[in-house]
C-alpha cells in the first residue's frame, strides 16, 4: 500500500484497559485494599490477561493501545510484560496512577499528580510520555481535559455514550449501597450520553459537544450501535457472539467510516478457571458474568470480529490512527 494513501484508509483500533483484579474487587465492594496499592505478587489480570492478550494480538498481527495504571508498573513482572508490548508495536496510554474512579471530584493537586506520576511510570518503560488518556470508569471532566491539553496530549478516549451501561451501573451501585457493600465506582455527568459517536474536538463549555475550533485533545468515544446505543466492547461481544456482531456490523460500518474503536479490558481475556485460588474468586465470578464465558469461546469470537474488521479497516494504534490516518488533518 502506498504510504501516501494511508490517510484515506479507515482505521480499526483495539484498545485495552489494563485494570487489575484489585479494581474489580473495588467495584464490587470486595476486600479493603486501597486502589493502586502495589503488592509483591503479579496480579492475575497481568500474569494471565495481559500475557494472553499479547499472545493473541501477536498471532492476529494487530497492534493495540493499552491503557496502563501507573502503580501497576511497580511490579517487575508487570513492567516486563509492558516492555514486551512496546517492543511488539503496541501503544501505552495513561489510565492514571491509582485508578481512582472519583478522580474528577478530587482536588486539582491530586488530579495533576495522578496524570504526572502515570506519565513518568509509562515513560520509564516506553522511553516516551503517553499522548493518550482514558479515565477510570469513563469518568472524564472538563477540568481533566484542560489538564490534558496543557500537558500536550493528542487525545482522550473516555466518552461512553451508552444509556444501557449507565442504567445498569446505577442499579448495581444502588443495590450495593443498600446491601452495605458500597462500590468505589462513580457516575459521570448524564450529558455525556449526548456526545457524538465519532472522533471530535470537545467544546470547552460542553465536552459532550463538538467544536472544530477547540484546542482540547481529540475525543475518541467508545463504540455503540447507532440509535439504540448498545455497547460494542469486549464484554458485549461475548453476549452477542459472532452472529450478533455480523448482524449489527453494517450499521457500525456506516456509523464509523474513518475510525472503529473496539475496547477491551484485560479481564476479557480471562475466564473463571484463571481465578482458581485467587482472592474473592467466587464473589468475583458471581459478579462478573463475562468470567463464566470460557477463554476458547471468547478467542473464537474475537478472531471472527478481527477478521470481519480486517476486510474494511487497517489496524493501528489510536495515536497512529489520529496522526497517520488523517483524523487530525
Amino acid at each position: 500500500m502506498n504510504p501516501n494513501s494511508l490517510a484515506t484508509v479507515p482505521r480499526a483500533c483495539l484498545t485495552v484497559d489494563l485494570d487489575s483484579m484489585a479494581c474489580y474487587r473495588a467495584i464490587h465492594g470486595l476486600g479493603s485494599a486501597e486502589e493502586g496499592a502495589p503488592r509483591p505478587d503479579a496480579d492475575r489480570a497481568y500474569s494471565v490477561g495481559v500475557r494472553r492478550l499479547l499472545d493473541f494480538f501477536g498471532q492476529a498481527g494487530v497492534p493495540a493501545t493499552l491503557f496502563v495504571v501507573g502503580s501497576d508498573t511497580e511490579r517487575p513482572a508487570h513492567a516486563e510484560l509492558l516492555g514486551e508490548a512496546v517492543e511488539s508495536g503496541h501503544e501505552l496510554g495513561n489510565h492514571t496512577y491509582s485508578h481512582f474512579y472519583d478522580l474528577p471530584r478530587r482536588g486539582e493537586a491530586t488530579r495533576l499528580a495522578e496524570l504526572a506520576r502515570a506519565e513518568d511510570a509509562i515513560a520509564k518503560i516506553s522511553g516516551r510520555r503517553p499522548v493518550g488518556y482514558r479515565a477510570p470508569g469513563y469518568n472524564i471532566s472538563p477540568e481533566i481535559l484542560d489538564m490534558l491539553a496543557e500537558r500536550g496530549y493528542l487525545y482522550d478516549s473516555s466518552i461512553f455514550s451508552c444509556p444501557p451501561y449507565y442504567l445498569a451501573k446505577a442499579a448495581i451501585m444502588g443495590w450495593q449501597k443498600l446491601s452495605g457493600r458500597p462500590s468505589r465506582s462513580a457516575m459521570v455527568a448524564p450529558e455525556t450520553l449526548l456526545a457524538p459517536l465519532t472522533p471530535y474536538r470537545p467544546s470547552r463549555a460542553h465536552i459532550w459537544r463538538s467544536d472544530p475550533n477547540s484546542d482540547l485533545p481529540w475525543e475518541i468515544p467508545m463504540c455503540v450501535v447507532p440509535g439504540v446505543r448498545f455497547p460494542v466492547i469486549g464484554t458485549s461481544l461475548q453476549l452477542m457472539g459472532a452472529t450478533g456482531f455480523d448482524a449489527v456490523f453494517p450499521l457500525l460500518r456506516r456509523a464509523h467510516p474513518r475510525l472503529f474503536q473496539l475496547e477491551f479490558h484485560a479481564i476479557d481475556f480471562m475466564d473463571a478457571d484463571d481465578l482458581r485460588g485467587a482472592e474473592n474468586a467466587a464473589e468475583l465470578i458471581a459478579a462478573q458474568p463475562d468470567l463464566r464465558v470460557s477463554w476458547p469461546r471468547k478467542r473464537a469470537i474475537y478472531r471472527h470480529v478481527i477478521s470481519r474488521l480486517r476486510a474494511d479497516y487497517l489496524f493501528s494504534t489510536l495515536e497512529d490512527a489520529i496522526i497517520s490516518g488523517g483524523i487530525s488533518a
